[in-house]
């Protein structure tokens, strides 16, 4: 089941997360939850943690 969470971040980041978002026509939020998990796959946690 998924979970919701919430994030702050500065002013800055929310704008280019809109500017972004818009570009590839993607909502704010299915952007940073992209990110998010490439980051983790890229940090190896994904993998660490499917073993």
């Amino acid at each position: 089941m998924p979970t919701q969470i919430r994030i702050t971040v500065s002013n800055e980041i929310d704008q280019l997360l809109d500017d972004v978002a818009t570009k590839l026509g993607k909502k704010k939020s299915m952007l940073a939850r992209e990110l998010m998990e490439q980051k983790m796959y890229d940090l190896q946690i994904i993998q660490r943690g499917l073993k």
